[in-house]
């Protein structure tokens, strides 16, 4: 009889031993849970951001393009702008001397 005591002790003690076990597994099972779950949001956020900074890029190498065409048409524009601002200088200074012809008379 003692000795079925004793292995009814020693088998309550690994009940209680594997119980303990048990649910410290079950704690880290729950924790993977969440970490999962937070690793599953970061991902998707990382795939997002990942996109987004695609986009940039596409629309930075489109804006490198059109400032590109802009830059080889540059002078081009300033010599019709230096045309444009004499063309209206010498207007400006035919009107000028005109009016003051108009006053002398």
């Amino acid at each position: 009889m003692l000795s079925e005591s004793h292995a009814a002790a020693i088998l309550d003690v690994r009940v209680t031993n594997l119980e303990r076990v048990v649910e410290r597994v079950s704690v880290a099972v729950e924790s993977i849970d969440e970490s999962l779950k937070t690793l599953t949001k970061l991902d998707v956020q990382h795939t997002e951001i990942a996109k987004a900074v695609e986009r940039a890029f596409e629309v930075s190498r489109d804006h490198e393009t059109r400032i590109r065409a802009i830059e080889s048409e540059m002078p081009t524009l300033k010599l019709v702008r230096r045309w444009a601002l004499s063309g209206m200088a010498t207007f400006a200074g035919a009107l000028c001397l005109a009016i003051i012809a108009l006053v002398l008379k």
